[in-house]
C-alpha cells in the first residue's frame, strides 16, 4: 500500500472483531515519487504495528520491476519471440531501482520486488546487491516475487545474495494461459526454464510459496498439488510439465509454512509444529504426505487455529477483539 492508504488498512484490520490471520502490510513505492514518500515510511510502520500487536506488521516495501509476459510487459534480456523489436517494459531504470532499494534497506525495511522476466529479475538482483554493498551486512531477507523466468547466470545469485524467491506454484502448469499466451511470446528455450522451483532449491536458495490472490486462487492445497505434479487439474501432461522442476509434498508444504515464516522473520515463533511455537494450525482430513498427488487439491480442511484460537471449522467460537487475544 502507499503510505497515505495506511489509515484504510488499519481501520479495517482493527475494527473487525478478532483478526483471523497474521498480516504484514506492504508499502508501495513507484519510480515517480518515492523520494517524497520515503520520510513517512518509518512513522507509518510504527503506527501499523501498534494497531494490532502480534498480528499486524509493516516490514515490507513493494516494488514492480516489470509487468507480465502474457501482455508483453515483463522485461526480457532478449526480445520477445513474437515481437522482435520489444524487450518488454522495465518500470524502473536500474540505477533508480538500486537507489530506492538501498534507501529503504537503510531504514530496515524488507524489499519485495515483483519481477517476472529474466531482465526484471536481473535488475532486481542487481538492486539488492547494490543495497547490501552500500549498507553492509544485516539480516535483510530480500524478496523477489514470481521469478517466472531466470537467466542461468542469475539463478545462483538468489542463494549468494540471500534472496527469497516468493513463488506461485499454481502457475507452474500448461494451462491455456501458458500454452496460448506465454509460450508463443518467449519460444521453447525460455519456455522450458519457467518456475524453476526445484532448481532454486538445489542451488541453496530460500523459497516461500504464495498465491498472488486475488489474481489467482488463494487455496494453498491447489498450489501444493501443482508443485508436486506440474499438471493441470485434468492431469495434463502425463508425468508433469517440465518434470525436473517437480518437488515432493513435504517440500511444498514447507514452502507454504516454514518458508513463509522465514520470509516474515518469524521462524522462531511459527511455521513448524514444535513445542513452544505459536499454535497456528490447519487440520486436514488426511495426511497430505500420504495422499495421492492428484487428490491433494481436494483434501478437506476441517479446521484452522490462530495462536490456539479456532478460526474455522466446527466449534469455531465467536470472534473476540484483537486487543483481548
Amino acid at each position: 500500500m502507499e503510505p497515505h492508504h495506511a489509515d484504510v488498512w488499519i481501520t479495517a484490520a482493527t475494527s473487525a472483531p478478532g483478526l483471523p490471520v497474521r498480516a504484514d502490510l506492504g508499502f508501495f513505492l513507484g519510480p515517480e515519487q518515492w523520494r517524497e514518500q520515503l520520510p513517512r515510511l518509518a512513522a507509518e510502520r510504527e503506527r501499523v504495528e501498534g494497531a494490532a500487536p502480534g498480528l499486524l506488521t509493516a516490514h515490507t516495501v513493494k516494488f514492480f520491476a516489470d509487468g507480465v509476459i502474457e501482455s508483453g510487459t515483463a522485461a526480457l534480456l532478449e526480445p520477445y519471440t513474437d515481437c522482435p523489436h520489444s524487450h518488454g517494459i522495465a518500470n524502473w531504470t536500474p540505477t533508480e531501482l538500486a537507489e530506492a532499494v538501498t534507501a529503504i534497506d537503510a531504514l530496515g525495511f524488507q524489499p519485495h520486488i515483483h519481477a517476472l522476466g529474466d531482465g526484471g529479475v536481473r535488475v532486481a538482483l542487481d538492486a539488492i546487491e547494490a543495497a547490501a554493498h552500500a549498507n553492509g551486512p544485516r539480516d535483510r531477507r530480500p524478496v523477489i516475487a514470481h521469478a517466472q523466468l531466470i537467466d542461468p547466470a542469475d539463478l545462483p545469485r538468489f542463494a549468494d545474495l540471500g534472496v527469497i524467491a516468493n513463488l506461485q506454484p499454481l502457475w507452474a502448469q500448461p494451462d491455456r494461459l501458458m500454452t496460448d499466451l506465454i509460450l508463443p511470446k518467449i519460444g521453447p528455450e525460455r519456455g522450458g526454464r519457467q518456475y524453476q522451483i526445484a532448481a532454486l532449491l538445489a542451488s541453496g536458495a530460500r523459497i516461500a510459496f504464495g498465491s498472488d490472490w486475488p489474481v489467482t486462487d488463494h487455496e494453498p492445497l491447489r498450489g501444493v498439488a501443482t508443485a508436486v505434479t506440474r499438471q493441470t487439474p485434468e492431469g495434463v501432461p502425463e508425468g508433469g510439465w517440465l518434470p525436473q522442476e517437480r518437488i515432493d509434498t513435504a517440500t511444498a508444504l514447507a514452502a507454504y509454512s516454514a518458508g513463509c515464516a522465514y520470509q516474515a522473520s518469524e521462524e522462531k515463533e511459527w511455521g513448524v509444529l514444535r513445542p513452544g511455537m505459536r499454535a497456528d494450525l490447519v487440520h486436514l482430513a488426511a495426511d497430505p504426505v500420504e495422499t495421492a498427488p492428484r487428490d491433494l487439491a481436494h483434501l478437506p480442511v476441517l479446521g484452522t487455529w490462530l495462536a490456539g484460537r479456532r478460526t474455522h471449522g466446527s466449534g469455531t467460537p465467536a470472534p473476540v477483539p484483537a486487543g483481548e487475544l
